[in-house]
């Protein structure tokens, strides 16, 4: 018992791994392990915790701790909610004597600190190891080293069952269950790394003017001037070549722009607001049409790594269901 709990804790702390890794290097959100690098928050949170940031669920109130990221900054903020206004959000670092000196849109909010008991989740001082090893190589390497773990202690107690096993009977007996959870929880870590390199991200700008010429243009960094309170068709070329499966896209952080057609390029509808100068940064996510289109963009509208997350569940449920089954008829 006390073996597959710490299995299950540790396949758990290597699935949040994955997680924290793709939603911070691929999507750019704060989602997972972060490390806490000042004293804002002190003593709930001490420069060095690993700090857990979760995706927003339901309606923000005063005294829980966010994670938001104004435009005019490059990182995110961790504080705690002190009031709200009509206008959004007063927060304020508990060891700061004043609260933020602007006032937090919803928009700039992407994630918050669970808690347990009225206990952020985190790991005290971990992240202090993790700033030495940190970047892609960083995280390679750690990532190695869990997964060396992890396939011991699973090499290990497969090799106990097996001795016990040839000590009653001399058969060798595999336990179906074992093996499918094992390949289901690598088969998602699989499929994650798997699906979610594939995300286009863009910053596009443009100028609403009176008077400009209402045309097609090509989706690029600058589309110039564009009529103001119009909207004007976008071309975007994107190489991707379907494999097996019909590819849907699904728009990522662009309330303005509306997918219209899809091809081997993307047309965009854009509309170009009031005059002045506007700028937008742009995501599109290619996924294997694994789930109705319908579901997926569901899902992505209550979170963009939730359709990631929801594929990479059906396929390794499946493969595990395989393993299972091949593994019981051998046994």
């Amino acid at each position: 018992m006390i073996k597959l709990i710490a299995i299950f804790l540790v396949s758990l702390f290597l699935v949040s791994i994955i997680f924290s890794v793709i939603s911070q290097m691929i999507y750019h959100l704060p989602y997972g392990w972060n490390i806490e690098a000042t004293n804002s928050m002190y003593p709930l949170l001490k420069p060095g915790d690993l700090v857990f940031v979760f995706p927003i669920m339901g309606k923000l109130s005063p005294g829980e701790i966010i994670a938001y990221k104004p435009p005019f900054l490059n990182y995110y903020v961790v504080h705690e909610i002190i009031n709200v206004t009509s206008n959004g959000y007063i927060v304020k670092g508990i060891n700061n004597p004043t609260s933020d000196p602007w006032i937090v849109k919803s928009s700039w909010i992407k994630g918050f600190v669970p808690e347990i008991f009225g206990q952020p989740i985190i790991i005290p001082y971990v992240g202090n190891l993790i700033g030495l090893i940190r970047g892609t190589t960083g995280y390679i390497v750690a990532m190695i080293v869990i997964f060396v773990i992890y396939g011991i202690s699973e090499v290990y107690d497969r090799n106990q069952v097996v001795l016990t096993v040839r000590r009653r009977n001399r058969r060798k007996v595999a336990d179906p269950k074992t093996f499918a959870i094992a390949f289901i929880v690598l088969s998602f870590i699989t499929f994650m790394i798997l699906f979610s390199p594939h995300v286009i991200f863009t910053e596009i700008m443009w100028n609403s003017v009176p008077n400009a010429p209402l045309i097609p243009r090509q989706f690029s960094n600058n589309l110039g001037a564009v009529p103001p309170y119009s909207t004007i068709p976008i071309t975007l070329n994107v190489n991707y070549h379907p494999f097996l499966l019909k590819i849907p896209l699904i728009i990522l952080h662009s309330p303005s722009l509306k997918l219209q057609n899809v091809s081997l390029n993307l047309i965009f509808l854009l509309y170009t607001f009031s005059p002045g100068l506007h700028s937008e940064v742009v995501s599109i996510e290619i996924l294997p049409e694994l789930l109705p289109p319908q579901i997926l963009n569901f899902l992505f509208i209550l979170n963009p790594i939730l359709p990631l997350i929801a594929e990479s569940v059906e396929m390794s449920i499946v493969v595990g269901a395989v393993v299972y089954i091949i593994i019981n008829k051998l046994s």
